[in-house]
């Protein structure tokens, strides 16, 4: 049985994305927790966001990214609407042809502000209705949530699988809480592309996190 809702913003997004094989989870967190904070729902250029953050920490195309470059990138570089520059799912590495393509398109920024990665921080943000950009270290259950679409394995932490993430909701079961989660993974995993942590996962693997707040 899924947890009881307190809260759900998932109102304010579109369907999930898929990033595919790429390690763009952190371009697709930060891009959507974008367009959801703007009015209505349109999706942002995930591949402008990830090559100009690439840029930043002169990294190669087939490298993660922190959250630290991808927020500065958002408040400085901007981004435009996904038809600018579509998303390439197909994985690649080095590509000399790697480029953003010539627009006059608006370019779309937002300030945003570092919030202590901790459940009980998130839940307020989210009762404040501010959706919670944030990283974590997985595990193998989180690859296949419950069909309810809960992920509560207590399994070892393993810092190498960090993943980003957006909490776009929370809720109860029992004396349980939980974490409602938005993915970049396509609506085949949990719910529609959704799932809900549980507090005992979550606290000891909590990384960095932060909310998008204003246009600078």
């Amino acid at each position: 049985m899924s947890p009881m809702i307190i809260k759900d913003l998932r109102r304010h997004f579109g369907m999930a994305r898929d990033q595919g094989p790429r390690p763009t989870c952190m371009a697709f967190a930060a891009s959507d927790a974008h367009a959801g904070v703007r009015p209505g729902w349109v999706p942002l250029s995930v591949e402008w966001a990830y090559f100009h953050a690439l840029q930043r920490d002169g990294a190669r195309p087939h490298e993660g990214l922190s959250l630290s470059t991808m927020l500065a990138t958002l408040c400085e570089d901007g981004q435009p609407v996904e038809a600018v520059w579509p998303y390439t799912a197909a994985l690649f590495a080095d590509n000399p042809g790697y480029a953003p393509p010539t627009t006059d398109a608006p370019l779309y920024r937002r300030r945003s502000a570092p919030m202590p990665a901790t459940v009980d921080d998130i839940i307020g943000s989210l009762d404040r209705d501010t959706p919670v950009l944030f990283t974590l270290s997985i595990s193998r259950g989180f690859y296949s949530p419950a069909a309810d679409g809960v992920i509560s394995a207590h399994e070892p932490v393993e810092p190498a699988r960090v993943h980003a993430l957006i909490a776009v909701g929370h809720g109860v079961r029992g004396i349980d809480r939980f974490v409602l989660v938005r993915n970049s993974w396509g609506n085949g995993w949990g719910l529609n592309g959704h799932g809900w942590l549980d507090a005992t996962y979550l606290t000891p693997r909590l990384l960095v996190a932060a909310t998008l707040a204003g246009e600078p």
